[in-house]
């Protein structure tokens, strides 16, 4: 079994480690706090004190979109289909650098998770997300999910993509 250092000099030995392409190797964090729709601040970088929502979260990248934050121009050149030119994207932002804003007071709090029943699935608790300063419960932000289209007139109809065409051993 390891103490805290040794654990702590691993992961940081982990951390540094490259792939075979020279990429640096991203150990994800395990539980995250701040999901799609919550608002959040920068705590450091160029964009230190602003805030915005989330917009979108790469959980193996350790890294999170906020809307209007961590701009930077992309250069593209034109198509038949579009025009070029330089346009603004947003840029992911570390994990770290960014804190939970709690609604309730609308400061930065840090975050725990409590277990409350499930009356669906008594199995199954709700896990929620608790202010450690004030105590209340952070509501998850409600956002529209995008509808699959329909399968068009080119799309492989769901009952010829079941069937098995491979027999091994066997000549069809």
């Amino acid at each position: 079994m390891c103490t805290g250092v040794e654990m702590l000099s691993l992961l940081k030995g982990m951390m540094r480690q490259k792939t075979s392409e020279g990429k640096k190797l991203i150990v994800p964090m395990k539980r995250w706090n701040i999901i799609k729709g919550d608002m959040v601040e920068v705590n450091t970088g160029k964009e230190k004190g602003k805030r915005g929502i989330v917009k979108d979260v790469h959980r193996s990248r350790n890294a999170v979109i906020v809307e209007g934050l961590n701009l930077a121009k992309k250069h593209v050149k034109s198509t038949p289909d579009q025009k070029g030119g330089i346009f603004t994207k947003e840029m992911p932002i570390h994990y770290s650098n960014l804190q939970l804003i709690d609604p309730s007071t609308d400061k930065l709090c840090k975050v725990r998770r409590v277990f409350t029943e499930n009356a669906e699935n008594p199995a199954k608790p709700n896990k929620i997300r608790i202010s450690r300063s004030t105590g209340t419960p952070i509501p998850k932000p409600e956002w529209k999910q995008t509808i699959r289209p329909k399968d068009g007139p080119l799309d492989t109809p769901s009952s010829v993509v079941l069937l098995r065409t491979y027999f091994q051993g066997r000549t069809v």
